[in-house]
């Protein structure tokens, strides 16, 4: 590979065109390829064009000895441009750090191409006394007249663009006009601004007029339209033509396109005609509802619905109706089709009746997808009433809303704050005393609603009994001391007993126990109870002073 490397350095190959030779004719495509052979397959040769009229390919090939060979086609379009220019492909060969040899390989294309930029010289003269002072040229273009010179002779190149011509001469007694003159340039085929369409539903027509030299032939084409069609045309001039379609009674129900089809040797030109819907007289047709915006619409925002139909003569009276269950209620008669509402939840449903001469219409109901936010949040139960605590209680939240809720809150509801439960419609837990007064919150995208309070009527056997002794301390024997017995239930406690703490002993049977107070009274509970169970006080000693006498 040094070796090869050596050599390349010394000679490097000279690029190949192909073919070596370049003759054609204006419009031809035309591929050229550049070949290089590649000593290094891992640093191929870079390819170059010194003139790129068009898209270039590359591919690196190997041949059937083994070697390799990088392709660089070229594709272009022959214009009169290329003629005479040189086209060359050098390949450059990469050594590293020594210089990089370019080799180069030229073509020179002959394209042969008809005669263009032809140029006349016109002579504007007349009779005139005093002489003419003033020349002007103009072009002519249908009935636009545009200003291209001020001599009495001009010098104009021959274009589509400039085909037609006159000259004024002027002098201090008036003007004069020279007819037009037409340049016999050969020019393509144009459709001219005239071109229209008019009718009714009796009779309808479209002129299409073209011009071009040589004169243009023109071709209808259509779809939708079966009978009662004539076409004509006729030659306005040597180089413009009128062609006109002709439909009597015209009956399609939409829009039908019409193409005009306008051609010579040297191009074509089309223009398509969009005829609206015709139909013949009678009451509205396929009357129909559109809504604005589509789709989904929040509560309270403004909604258009538009009311439309194909009616022959047109539509003069519209009618929106709201639909509630099968009960129609008018909303307003109107000339207009247009409708604006708010959108609420409560109407969602409307339908409109178009009307002329000849009858009425009535579209299909329109149900709009009103969204909102929650609302007439609610607890459920499966069966309401007490619970005894422990038990299961099971609650579901739900609401009114659209879309539907996406999340349901629980919480319980405290003096001062609220406590998050859990998340989910339907809430399970164990009935408690703790948790009687709970509600729900509903949310979707548009917003939040809350519940009301739900209170739980949770039974529970009595708990925290306790007792209170008046006075407290102290005590003198035999003094009346009263003992009141309290305690937390639901149900309320039914039964209040009093017991001696050593075996229990009943000794009365009321939340209050009056008694006096004696050292040999040993400690004393009292038990609540209630239908779901009893609960004792603690043993309450009385702490009973001695009193004594004596005599003088």
């Amino acid at each position: 590979m040094i070796n090869n490397l050596s050599l390349l350095a010394e000679a490097p190959p000279a690029p190949t065109l192909t073919p070596p030779t370049l003759s054609v004719t204006e419009g031809q495509s035309v591929s050229l390829q550049c070949s290089a052979p590649v000593p290094c397959p891992s640093v191929p040769p870079a390819l170059t064009w010194s003139s790129v009229p068009g898209p270039i390919e590359e591919t690196l090939q190997q041949q059937q000895d083994g070697t390799f060979v990088k392709v660089s086609t070229l594709t272009f379009t022959a214009a009169p441009s290329h003629h005479d220019r040189d086209i060359s492909c050098s390949a450059a060969y990469n050594r590293g750090s020594d210089s990089v040899p370019q080799v180069s390989a030229p073509l020179r294309p002959s394209v042969t191409y008809q005669p263009r930029n032809t140029a006349v010289s016109l002579r504007c003269s007349s009779d005139a006394n005093p002489a003419a002072e003033q020349y002007r040229w103009y072009k002519a273009d249908g009935g636009a007249q545009t200003l291209i010179g001020n001599s009495s002779v001009i010098d104009i190149k021959v274009s589509e663009n400039v085909s037609h011509i006159f000259c004024e001469a002027q002098n201090e007694l008036g003007i004069g006009r020279s007819v037009v003159t037409q340049l016999n340039e050969h020019s393509s085929a144009r459709i001219l601004p005239s071109s229209s369409c008019t009718g009714d539903s009796s009779q309808m027509s479209c002129v299409c007029e073209a011009e071009g030299n040589p004169s243009p032939q023109m071709h209808w084409r259509f779809s939708g339209i079966s009978t009662n069609i004539s076409i004509t045309n006729e030659a306005l001039n040597d180089m413009s033509v009128r062609s006109v379609i002709t439909v009597k009674e015209p009956q399609w129900r939409d829009p039908v396109s019409l193409v005009c089809h306008s051609s010579n040797t040297r191009g074509s030109d089309t223009q398509t005609f969009t005829v609206p819907a015709f139909q013949r007289r009678g009451p509205p047709t396929n009357t129909r509802v559109t809504v604005s915006p589509s789709g989904p619409v929040a509560e309270h925002t403004d909604v258009t619905l538009t009311c439309s139909s194909e009616a022959n003569p047109a539509v003069e009276l519209y009618s929106w109706y709201k639909d509630d269950g099968g009960a129609h209620a008018l909303i307003v008669n109107s000339s207009f089709a247009v409708l604006n509402i708010k959108a609420s939840k409560d109407t969602t449903a409307f339908f409109c009746q178009s009307q002329n001469d000849l009858g009425t219409d009535v579209s299909a109901v329109t149900r709009l997808n009103v969204q909102y936010s929650p609302r007439n949040t609610t607890i459920s139960r499966l069966s309401f009433g007490p619970v005894v605590e422990n038990d299961d209680v099971t609650l579901t939240c739900s609401s009114d809303a659209s879309p539907a809720a996406r999340l349901y809150r629980w919480y319980k509801a405290d003096a001062e704050t609220d406590t998050h439960i859990r998340d989910s419609a339907v809430l399970t837990m164990k009935a408690s005393k703790d948790t009687t007064q709970i509600f729900c919150e509903a949310l979707n995208d548009l917003g939040t609603d809350r519940s009301a309070v739900t209170h739980l009527d949770v039974r529970y056997h009595p708990r925290n009994t306790r007792v209170t002794v008046s006075p407290s301390g102290p005590v003198l024997e035999h003094h009346i001391v009263t003992l009141e017995c309290s305690s937390d239930a639901n149900p309320v406690v039914q039964r209040y007993s009093w017991h001696h703490a050593d075996g229990g002993t009943l000794i009365g049977n009321s939340a209050l126990l009056k008694m006096n107070a004696s050292k040999n009274i040993a400690d004393i509970f009292c038990r609540a109870q209630n239908d779901l169970g009893t609960d004792d006080s603690s043993n309450i000693p009385l702490d009973v002073q001695c009193t004594y006498s004596f005599s003088v």
